[in-house]
Order: C-alpha cells, then sequence, then structure tokens
C-alpha cells in the first residue's frame, strides 16, 4: 500500500469542477467558522459532510492497512481525527441551534417552503426539529396538567440575537453594504475589497455570508 495515502477526488454533483479532499476541508472548515459564530443557522452543507463521511470511511479502511510500526500511521491518524472532528463538531453545533431555537427555525422552514426557497435543514435536521418540538410540547402538556396556572411560555419564542457583533473577511470587493444599526435614519454605507476584515453587526452582512462573498473568522 502506498504509505501516503493517496486520496481519490471526488466530484460535486452542483458543480462540473472536482473536489479534492484538501478542498473539502477548506469548505468544511469555513461552514464551521460560519456556524460557530454565526447567531442563527445557516443553510446546510449536507452534500460535502456527507462526501467527507465517505472519505472518512475511505481513509479508515486504508488506516487498517498500514502497519502499526510505521510511524506515518500517526500522522495519518491525527489528520483523520482533525477531520472527524470538523464533520461532527458542526453538526453537533446545528443540532444545538435547532434546539434553542426551533419554533422559529420550524416556522422560517415553511416560510421557505411557501416561497419554494431553499431549505436552511437537511431531512434528518427537519425531522429532528420537529420531533424536538413535539416532545417539548408533551411536556409541557404534562406539567400544564399538574400546575393549570403556570404561565403559558409555548407562546414565547426564542430568537437568536442577529445584531450581535462578528468579525468577517471579504473573498471580494463589495460596494455599499448597509450597516444596520437598527435606525434605519443613520444606516452607513461601507465598501469591503476582497481579503480585508471588519467588525461588524450580523444582521447587516447576513445575506452576503449566506452567498458566499464573505466569511466569519
Amino acid at each position: 500500500m502506498d504509505d501516503t495515502l493517496e486520496i481519490d477526488n471526488l466530484a460535486v454533483s452542483e458543480s462540473e469542477d472536482e473536489l479534492s479532499l484538501e478542498q473539502m476541508i477548506e469548505v468544511i472548515e469555513e461552514a464551521w467558522l460560519n456556524e460557530k459564530f454565526a447567531p442563527e443557522i445557516l443553510p446546510h452543507k449536507t452534500e460535502i459532510v456527507e462526501l467527507l463521511l465517505g472519505q472518512i470511511t475511505h481513509m479508515e479502511e486504508q488506516l487498517q492497512q498500514v502497519s502499526s510500526t510505521d510511524f506515518k500511521k500517526g500522522i495519518h491518524q491525527m489528520e483523520l481525527d482533525r477531520l472527524k472532528y470538523l464533520v461532527t463538531s458542526y453538526l453537533r453545533m446545528r443540532l444545538e441551534k435547532i434546539e434553542t431555537f426551533f419554533t422559529l427555525i420550524l416556522k422560517q422552514e415553511q416560510q421557505r417552503t411557501e416561497k419554494n426557497e431553499e431549505p436552511y435543514l437537511n431531512p434528518n435536521e427537519f425531522e429532528f426539529a420537529q420531533e424536538y418540538e413535539q416532545s417539548i410540547k408533551d411536556h409541557f402538556e404534562s406539567i400544564m396538567s399538574f400546575c393549570p396556572n403556570v404561565m403559558d411560555t409555548e407562546a414565547q419564542i426564542i430568537s437568536p440575537n442577529v445584531n450581535s457583533m462578528i468579525i468577517l473577511k471579504s473573498k471580494k470587493n463589495i460596494e455599499g453594504i448597509t450597516v444596520d444599526d437598527g435606525n434605519a435614519e443613520n444606516n452607513d454605507l461601507i465598501d469591503l475589497t476582497s481579503g480585508s476584515q471588519i467588525l461588524i453587526n450580523y444582521n447587516s452582512i447576513a445575506s452576503l455570508l449566506k452567498n458566499g462573498d464573505v466569511h466569519l473568522i
């Protein structure tokens, strides 16, 4: 077996170009950082995650064929562990947001469906959100049966703070970004150059982040 553990290129169905393992890792690292620092849940990266899970399985099978005395095996194992951490941590962060904001997220997903827009949740996440919502409702109803005077919290929707401050890096030159400070009369316009970094409130650049024009750091 080749000790360098050569990795096959994998094609992404939505593009004619092929993504190497290194490029896929860059994509999941960026998705991980964006999901970590964005206050709201972002559009899912299921296709890349599934490709990486397949690659992880492939690498694990290769490593099993490498002698335990080969010092390179430890290096490749660390690379594999890092990749597994990125994928699992990314998925865990998304589930934590779903658990925190499930009512709002499900409402927004319904609105996207009605508008024929792409969903932010993948099918498994959507199913999890629905089941989690039902479990919360069942638990609440159980409490209400014993404590009928408890305030109805079902009407209270927990929302992320989309005005929180984030740091971004621009991937391209962008002109005329409106800085939304909550006061429409005092909104400023700023321009970004490729590679520039800025501290700004999330709501001002949310659409740019989802379009892939900027990323969070």
